[in-house]
């Protein structure tokens, strides 16, 4: 294995690993999206605040706060462009590596539809 390929693995384990202790704190990181409910417009079903924090917990330390990018993530700004919403929630329940699969081990099917329905909203 690589030395690049171990680094990435290790972010990825250290990722999930803090979202775990994450998860279990009530507090909002800031990043929340300001609506709540569904996408306007689309075929959500997810809410879009609970999804905001739920990807601060557990995607933003690779896709950066709000999807901006966070070095290993790609920007995920304008997603809605290239996956409509049963794309991103397909893609958040397979992903491909190294993204890692936290459905449904970490995230419920509810907090896909949320998380799914925020990456829409940016």
């Amino acid at each position: 294995m690589n030395r690049s390929w171990t680094l990435l693995v290790a972010c990825c384990i250290a990722s999930m690993l803090a979202s775990g202790c994450a998860k279990s704190s009530s507090s909002d990181s800031g990043a929340a999206a300001q609506a709540s409910g569904p996408v306007a417009g689309s075929n959500s079903s997810g809410d879009v605040k609970k999804g905001a924090t739920i990807f601060a917990a557990d995607c933003a330390s690779c896709h950066g706060a709000a999807g901006a990018g966070g070095g290993i993530g790609p920007v995920l700004i304008g997603e809605k462009g290239r996956k409509d919403y049963s794309a991103a929630l397909a893609w958040i329940k397979n992903p491909q590596p190294p993204m890692p699969k936290l459905f449904p081990a970490t995230l419920s099917e509810t907090d896909v539809e949320d998380v799914a329905s925020y990456v829409e909203s940016l």
